[in-house]
């Protein structure tokens, strides 16, 4: 009877170790298993978040490569792919206008070649390309006015028409520098277009998305900065000037494009793209 006993209990202990074994195993595979899609996942994410990464410095030399194939001067910057950033190369690719200013960029890199933008009238509101080959070369905190310089073109085109003073982007690209109304990494600042605009006998103003409001100040002598959301204007952040409104649409001077400026824009499609907006003024 006792042999039996002990037999029952040997047996329990062994059932009991093998469960406790089969509950330690399971939970290692299950670690290894999670480590593994961690790894995975991490590796994803390194991957994902390498900016400029094999892929797209594939796709943009394949956008450049199209690009050659309809204007074979596009071929000379492929044969010197490393004397332009690939930033500027990419708003080549979006905008084939900037071909001439692209292929100057290793020679004019950093310089300034105009002083003016040409006769200024108050209540005329050029259409002031920040690619321009005046100021577009010129140095614009961590880039050139071309590819960062939007704010102070918009800026530039508001002064000219409210003021009909001659002031270039890249005079108000340099205050702005300057002065701060630039972030590193982000752009020029919401603030140059409330406080640094007064440098330039300017007031700014913020206002409200309305289509109401928007109209009351474009009657009223005002020209209004957006700062654009990713969509028709741009694939990131940019700014563009709205200098009046007519036939239901609003006239819009967007420094990176003459095409999308020939045009009006109407409210539906413009609003849910705007991020901020001001009301400018001659102070």
């Amino acid at each position: 009877m006792r042999q039996k006993r002990r037999r029952k209990s040997l047996f329990l202990r062994r059932a009991l170790l093998l469960a406790a074994a089969a509950v330690v195993i399971g939970a290692s595979v299950r670690a290894v298993s999670l480590a593994g899609a961690w790894a995975g996942s991490a590796a994803s994410a390194v991957l994902a978040g390498g900016g400029a990464g094999p892929s797209a410095e594939s796709s943009l030399t394949q956008e450049l490569e199209a690009l050659a194939q309809e204007e074979p001067r596009a071929e000379a910057i492929l044969e010197n792919r490393s004397a332009y950033p690939d930033d500027l190369l990419s708003m080549l690719c979006r905008n084939p206008e900037m071909l001439d200013f692209v292929l100057g960029y290793p020679e004019h890199r950093g310089e300034t070649l105009g002083d003016s933008v040409g006769e200024t009238a108050k209540g005329t509101f050029p259409l002031l390309l920040q690619y321009d080959p005046r100021w577009g070369y010129a140095a614009y905190a961590d880039n050139i006015v071309a590819v960062n310089g939007c704010g102070p073109t918009c800026l530039a085109m508001a002064i000219a028409g409210l003021t009909g003073e001659d002031v270039t982007p890249a005079a108000v690209a340099d205050y702005a520098a300057r002065e701060g109304y630039y972030a590193a990494g982000q752009g020029t600042s919401w603030s140059l277009m409330t406080e640094g605009c007064a440098a330039f006998g300017v007031a700014g103003e913020e206002l409200p998305l309305s289509q109401s409001v928007m109209e009351k100040a474009l009657r009223e002598g005002a020209v209004i900065v957006c700062s654009m959301r990713p969509g028709d204007f741009t694939t990131g952040g940019h700014f563009i000037l709205i200098t009046g409104a007519a036939d239901g649409g609003f006239s819009v001077n967007d420094p990176n494009s003459s095409e999308r400026s020939a045009r009006l824009w109407d409210y539906d499609t413009l609003a849910p793209q705007i991020k901020n907006l001001w009301a400018l003024r001659a102070a």
